[in-house]
């Protein structure tokens, strides 16, 4: 008698579907599972951090131009010029032999005729570069060509410039324009605007010799309490102005969040979180300046948005 073996019928397209929607599903929901299992974790297991005593110094950049008093030197004759002391910038005494100009065998000397920063060179604003032609009324700040050095050696006309003695001492000056905010305005008017070189330079105390406010800008005329050399070789300038400083506590930005419309942080007391509306700005670093709501040493959730209410595990 001869067995008959079961023949398995091939499977339907919509079978091999709903199949195939069940382990998407399953893993789907594998998949929610895993996460919210760490993300409840994470939550009664936060990073914390402590609220750290912070300055906030506020400063703005304006961008202007340079004034100050020099002397253009000329050839005394034709010939080829060379600079002993070098093109500069370079103090030189009064008297010192600063270009010899040579044609020939005649050799002329040219001396400083007072002490000062000599510079091999000019930028074509010496006789023109003036207060009383910059100042007046609210147009546009002129954007001045950079010194161009004569190198040794250049062939050079009678009474063409060759250079020229930025006397010293003397003071540095300066024309910008500023944003006029309160703290601003109240610095113009009490002469206290305090300015920096660069970041790392100590604030100085600039010299107010005039301001014009013009809208929401003022247009300010300043003395520099410092004159290096490097900046004869152009009449811009970048200044650091201090508007300001704020006080407080300092926390990573990311502590802070958003809660049915109050920015606040979570902070941690015990083993247990509440969420404490804050007040402050971000700074940078990235982190936030609280002015109002927590104070030296508070703990707070590092992540304020997968922080929650309640009980706490730190380890």
């Amino acid at each position: 008698m001869r067995r008959q073996v079961p023949v398995e019928r091939p499977k339907s397209p919509l079978h091999r579907i709903f199949y195939g929607l069940i382990v998407i599903l399953i893993a789907c929901l594998w998949g929610y599972a895993f996460k919210s299992y760490f993300h409840y974790y994470d939550s009664i297991h936060p990073e914390v951090t402590w609220a750290i005593p912070w300055v906030q110094v506020d400063v703005i950049f304006v961008d202007g131009i340079l004034l100050w008093n020099e002397d253009v030197i000329t050839s005394p004759r034709d010939g080829s010029v060379k600079y002993p002391m070098g093109a500069g910038p370079v103090r030189v005494p009064k008297g010192a032999i600063i270009a010899r100009v040579s044609s020939g065998s005649s050799v002329s000397e040219v001396k400083a005729r007072e002490e000062g920063y000599f510079v091999a060179g000019v930028d074509g604003s010496e006789n023109e570069w003036r207060y009383s032609m910059l100042w007046p009324g609210a147009k546009e700040i002129p954007d001045p060509d950079p010194v161009m050095l004569l190198a040794d050696s250049t062939v050079v006309k009678k009474g063409g410039s060759i250079g020229k003695i930025v006397p010293q001492p003397q003071e540095l000056r300066m024309i910008g324009y500023v944003d006029l905010t309160d703290i601003m305005a109240e610095n113009l008017a009490s002469n206290k605007v305090m300015v920096k070189m660069d970041s790392l330079d100590t604030p100085s105390r600039a010299n107010v010799r005039v301001y014009e406010a013009i809208g929401h800008m003022a247009k300010i005329y300043l003395d520099i309490p410092w004159f290096p050399p490097d900046v004869l070789m152009s009449r811009k300038y970048r200044l650091i102005v201090e508007t300001g400083e704020t006080s407080g506590v300092a926390i990573p930005e990311t502590a802070v969040g958003v809660r049915d419309g109050r920015r606040g942080a979570y902070v941690l007391k015990g083993s247990e979180t509440s969420f404490v509306e804050v007040k402050g700005r971000i700074i940078d670093g990235p982190k936030f300046l609280v002015t109002e709501g927590l104070k030296l040493g508070d703990a707070v959730v590092v992540d304020a948005y997968g922080a929650r209410e309640g009980r706490v595990r730190l380890w």
